[in-house]
């Protein structure tokens, strides 16, 4: 397949506004794919080169695709740098300023009539490889020669894909509901494809199975060593009281529950790997867990969950999140990792020497672990206490917050409390101090549009739009609008904040209703956690929504933090809401 008729659908699915129209056009390309190109076309479609725990860069910065734009077609840098200036979309410069180029740099990329998807991979794949002295000059003119060759609708995707700035608002869940649709008949199907690809996050695998094995290929698919699962998720109750009634089990584990970053470790010998929340690679941020995963893990192979915790050994005291994501850097890792020490809380296992643990029960996990772990002040198992009555949890949730920490997880110990990847159910409730209050709980929402910024707010956003994700239906609800508890600096730095998530339209996923309608659209991103005092129902919000026509709204939102290790469809569900609701 040409890249040119990617490009096209490409260009078709940013003006679309209907979710179901968009998995029809996916499902329509990806059957004409030839088994080479299925796995690419779902990686471009969501901004991707390759699978994101694969770690494979472009090392390409923004200035650099200027030059490359500026040789493709010889002119001045700086007139490059002016038309982006007024343009500042790069795909969109590429557009309008390459006209009947020749390709000047044949000895960096050639090809002829065009690139076919195969070859834009390849030009990739050389961009990404090319390390060392004279790499940017090879990276540019590799990138000049292929915008040289193709199209003006394809010069813009091309650019969009190496500055990671083509999005569609299309999530993993919509290209599942696409290949449901393509190799199945109908999204109603996607189910089949999510256990597999809960396990196996790269969808680009799940597509070749799919479209090589069928169904009975999806089924075999199992967990891997160095590929991250999707972590199993905790419930959240209204009243403490519930706890007993929604575990299956006599007796409960009652473990901390930690303000750090959810860490999945992969032991295959002396080679650890470490994937975040969002299945992102993240071993370079934290060298020591991977010496203490080596040193202290008694185990040829293991797949561990747990979570990496800024903690202060001089005063035996755990430190927040926001002194964790210090951490979170590509310079000076071991001088902050001497100022900011970490220990990796080990609370599941999922892998054990060539055998998968997710269908054993959490007591027997748990018994694996202890067997594996050699617990000192680096790595521990996650501390518990096991109890069968409510003021036994309660005794321990108090002892954990006088250690600084957010609360408990309870676990059930029935025998069929496995591990369930990406699942949330109440095998796992969590219980925070934010909980132990007046129902102010607070909600992980979904950005998807902005207003206008009047009086002092008018170089900026008056207040976002935020929504919860109804999984279901694979789409956005719109819940309330914030406006309040933002710093001066933190509302200065909205703009830029959500400068590439900008779109013309209504994402295809989000339900907005017209009274609500924002100044700015944005592809549902950034999650941001919000603080609110009451849920209501309102007429003007599509969360939840009943018979009548009315959803669920938050009342007095108020913002609380960013939370970048959260993908979108980890927000706060609008079931989750709707229960919340129920029980005020």
């Amino acid at each position: 397949m040409q890249f040119k008729e990617l490009s096209e659908i490409f260009e078709e699915l940013e003006k679309v506004s209907s979710q179901t129209e968009m998995i029809q056009i996916l499902a329509d390309i990806i059957k004409k794919a030839d088994p080479d190109e299925i796995d690419k076309i779902c990686y471009y479609t969501l901004g991707e080169i390759a699978a994101s725990y694969k770690k494979i860069t472009l090392g390409i910065a923004e200035k650099i695709v200027q030059q490359s734009i500026a040789l493709a077609v010889n002119v001045d840098i700086d007139v490059i740098k002016n038309i982006t200036n007024n343009i500042g979309d790069l795909g969109e410069v590429a557009f309008e300023t390459i006209k009947n180029s020749s390709n000047h740099f044949k000895d960096y990329f050639d090809a002829e009539n065009g690139l076919t998807i195969k070859e834009v991979d390849n030009g990739l794949v050389k961009i990404a490889t090319s390390n060392g002295s004279g790499s940017a000059e090879m990276k540019k003119k590799t990138l000049a020669a292929m915008l040289s060759i193709v199209s003006p609708i394809e010069r813009k995707y091309l650019v969009r894909l190496v500055t990671r700035t083509m999005e569609f608002g299309v999530g993993e869940a919509t290209v599942l509901n696409a290949l449901a649709t393509a190799f199945l008949g109908s999204k109603k199907e996607k189910p089949k494809l999510e256990r597999a690809h809960n396990v196996c996050s790269d969808i680009g695998l799940i597509a070749r199975v799919l479209d090589k094995e069928g169904i009975q290929g999806i089924m075999k698919i199992k967990i891997t060593l160095h590929i991250p699962m999707r972590p199993m998720l905790a419930q959240r109750v209204h009243e403490f009281s519930e706890i007993k009634q929604k575990i299956d089990s006599t007796i409960i584990a009652a473990e901390e529950k930690y303000d750090g970053e959810r860490i999945e470790a992969h032991k295959d010998g002396q080679e650890v790997t470490l994937f975040s929340r969002r299945l992102t690679d993240v071993t370079s941020q934290y060298p020591d867990i991977v010496e203490n995963v080596k040193k202290y893990i008694k185990s040829d192979q293991a797949i561990l969950d747990g979570e990496a915790v800024a903690y202060n050994f001089k005063d035996h005291e755990f430190k927040s999140f926001q002194k964790l994501m210090q951490r979170r850097r590509k310079y000076d890792v071991k001088e902050y990792m001497k100022d900011i020490p970490v220990r990796y809380m080990v609370f599941d296992i999922l892998y054990r020497d060539g055998r998968s643990l997710m269908k054993k029960s959490y007591p027997e996990r748990r018994k694996n672990l202890e067997e594996i772990i050699e617990n000192n002040k680096l790595i521990k198992a996650a501390g518990r206490r096991l109890t069968d009555n409510l003021d036994g949890i309660d005794e321990y949730f108090q002892e954990c917050l006088d250690k600084n920490l957010e609360g408990v997880v309870c676990k059930s110990c029935s025998d069929k409390s496995y591990y369930q990847a990406g699942a949330r159910k109440y095998y796992w409730i969590k219980w925070k101090k934010d909980y132990a209050s007046e129902l102010r709980d607070t909600l992980d929402l979904v950005v998807i549009g902005a207003y206008s910024g009047r009086g002092r707010r008018r170089r900026t956003y008056g207040s976002l739009l935020c929504t919860a994700y109804n999984p279901e239906y694979d789409v956005f609800q719109t819940v309330c609008k914030l406006g309040t508890g933002f710093s001066d600096e933190e509302l200065e730095k909205l703009p830029p904040k959500f400068k590439q998530h900008l779109r013309d339209n209504k994402p295809a996923r989000a339900e907005v209703l017209k009274s609500v309608e924002p100044t700015y659209y944005f592809n549902p991103n950034i999650v941001v956690e919000v603080l609110g005092a009451e849920l209501t129902k309102s007429p003007i919000h599509t969360c939840a929504q009943d018979e009548a026509g009315k959803g669920i709204s938050l009342r007095f939102p108020r913002f609380i933090r960013w939370r970048p290790e959260k993908s979108a469809e980890e927000a706060t569900t609008t079931t989750e809401i709707l229960e919340m609701y129920q029980k005020q």
